[in-house]
């Protein structure tokens, strides 16, 4: 892998590159744990071994064949009741350097994965450290399936099954600096829901899901200021945490 040259004041200017890891989180919160830590650091390896994503679920993918990477952040401008608007950001910037690179359909599956139509690409993984009422450090790891063309999973996709062609430094690249805009954004305060909202999966359609077992019909009306997913169905609105609702296809 060449050293990464992204067009960032500070995201990816430092680079820890790995050959093999157990996870890109992990390794990042270490380095977090430093006061000295640079701001904007990125990990990123050819394979992990013990990948996590949401849920508790694990992230695997073939060796060499997708990114990888973790970014460590000074969060200490947030309060902790702002951890979503942390998720939006890193969605949007991850998102949008998706879009840069070609993939045109590519969209944001609630809270954050990462869409190719109704085929998930990728996901992000965020995890905070916090101090008092305030967050103090976090890592946002994302994974991006590029050239693997073989999943367990009938929903899983990657980029080159879409029709996306790029290399992983080329997309790592985008990503540092997509991501750095949005940064700078919500550390300038600025709200940027209703922009997550517009390339929000599902948002006022009529879908099916499932909740304590049972299916039911709903739209997608919005997402919480704590990041609850909003239903709305012929009985009731009602707002769902991540382990509450799942998305039938």
């Amino acid at each position: 892998m060449l050293k990464l040259q992204p067009k960032s004041l500070f995201v990816g200017q430092k680079q820890i590159y790995l050959p093999h890891c157990h996870s890109t989180n992990d390794v990042a919160s270490g380095l977090g744990r430093d006061d000295t830590f640079t701001d904007g650091t990125v990990v990123i390896t050819d394979y992990q071994s013990r990948g996590r994503g949401q849920r508790g679920t694990s992230w695997e993918g073939e060796p060499g064949k997708n990114l990888m990477m973790s970014i460590l952040l000074d969060t200490s401008f947030l309060e902790a009741s702002r951890q979503f608007d942390l998720s939006i950001c890193a969605a949007l910037g991850v998102w949008s350097a998706l879009r840069s690179v070609g993939l045109s359909h590519a969209c944001i599956k609630w809270p954050n994965d990462l869409y190719a139509a109704d085929r998930k690409v990728g996901g992000i993984l965020i995890e905070n450290t916090l101090r008092n009422a305030r967050l103090q450090t976090s890592v946002v790891g994302v994974g991006i399936n590029i050239h693997q063309d073989t999943f367990g999973n009938p929903r899983a996709s990657s980029l080159a099954l879409e029709g996306c062609t790029v290399n992983r430094d080329t997309l790592a690249e985008a990503v540092c600096a997509h991501f750095e805009h949005f940064y700078l954004e919500l550390r300038e305060g600025r709200d940027q829901r209703e922009a997550y909202l517009t390339v929000l999966f599902g948002l006022e359609e009529e879908r099916e899901y499932v909740f304590q077992d049972q299916r039911f019909t709903g739209t997608i009306r919005g997402v919480s200021s704590a990041g609850q997913l909003i239903v709305e169905s012929k009985l009731s609105k009602k707002n769902f945490d991540i382990k509450e609702i799942s998305f039938c296809f």
